[in-house]
């Protein structure tokens, strides 16, 4: 064999080589970076307001050598492929053409309340006001006043920083108000006026709450992860895409999006609520972000993804024989 015909041989080989290790590199990073990017999401820092949430941290990966030193990674990767299957965006019901409509499935009702209580809704308890003593407290409280005479209504937990550590702020739709500073004494006179008022009249509205008016649009997303593992799953990513796609189009001061806890239908995550006017969205994916926003700009309703809109009345749904 002739020295040039030796010296092609050696470069095809080192060719042939490299190639194969680029292959098994690749294939094993975009392995684990698909299965692991969107479980891992963490929030965007976009300011807001000052009622903004501050994201927590994703935990840093251990830097021991000896942790799980031999042992094979498989099973771990395998349980998060298990979970996008059930709780992610690809479960059955996210890609079935003849999957059930989410349209009139929410119950009629004309309030919503969403308790700021500064919690991160990663660290949010199945039994969320069991959080701390101070809620625990509101709780006792609205479930003297859960139902309203007047008007149906609905509380809800958000991730909002309060202004004070002692109290909580509560925001009020469609009012579009937040109470500041309330206690367990001043929230029960907020739900006794609302028993025999229609609105807030600040003529005869409790003088010693501080009542702030809102302007913009709030988009809340289910995050309660120990709830519902798929909200847990979907609710992050797209408040963190959300984020992304309101920053990048300059609407930081039209749109404000947080996490909210558990507002029913399981099989509907993400699931998604724009306030005004009170639009609830189901089935909602990465690849609905751009049009939420469009609909929470124009006020168009996304029919596809319609759960029902506050203040309307919601015909029920007839019960499968």
């Amino acid at each position: 064999m002739s020295r040039e015909n030796l010296k092609i041989l050696t470069l095809a080989a080192t060719i042939g080589f490299s190639v194969a290790v680029t292959t098994f590199l690749f294939r094993y990073y975009s392995n684990n970076n698909h299965n692991l990017s969107s479980f891992n999401v963490q929030e965007n820092n976009t300011p807001t307001t000052k009622s903004t949430p501050t994201p927590t941290p994703a935990p840093e990966p251990s830097t021991n050598s000896n942790v799980n030193k031999g042992q094979r990674q498989q099973p771990q990767i395998l349980d998060i492929e298990e979970l996008i299957a059930k709780c992610g965006f690809c479960r059955p019901e996210m890609v079935d053409s003849n999957r059930e409509t989410p349209n009139n499935s929410i119950s009629t009702y004309h309030r919503h309340y969403f308790i700021c209580t500064g919690i991160p809704s990663e660290e949010w308890p199945a039994k969320l006001y069991s959080a701390t003593p101070l809620l625990e407290s509101f709780q006792q409280v609205m479930k003297k006043y859960e139902n309203n005479p007047r008007k149906n209504q609905i509380i809800n937990a958000t991730d909002i920083q309060p202004l004070n550590k002692d109290s909580l702020d509560v925001i009020i739709f469609p009012e579009m108000v937040k109470l500041v500073g309330l206690t367990p004494n001043t929230m029960e006179k907020v739900l006794t006026y609302f028993q025999d008022n229609d609105t807030i009249d600040l003529s005869t509205f409790p003088m010693e709450i501080q009542v702030e008016q809102l302007s913009g649009k709030y988009i809340f997303i289910c995050t309660h992860k120990q709830k519902d593992q798929r909200c847990g799953y979907c609710g992050p990513i797209l408040v963190d895409q959300l984020r992304d796609q309101i920053k990048e189009r300059s609407l930081e001061k039209e749109i404000q999006v947080f996490g909210t806890s558990h507002v029913g239908g399981h099989k509907y995550a993400g699931n998604v609520l724009v306030f005004p006017p009170g639009n609830w969205y189901g089935y909602v994916t990465p690849d609905d972000v751009s049009s939420i926003i469009d609909s929470t700009i124009s006020g168009e309703v996304i029919q596809k993804l319609h759960r029902g809109t506050m203040g309307t009345e919601i015909p029920k749904k007839e019960k499968k024989h």
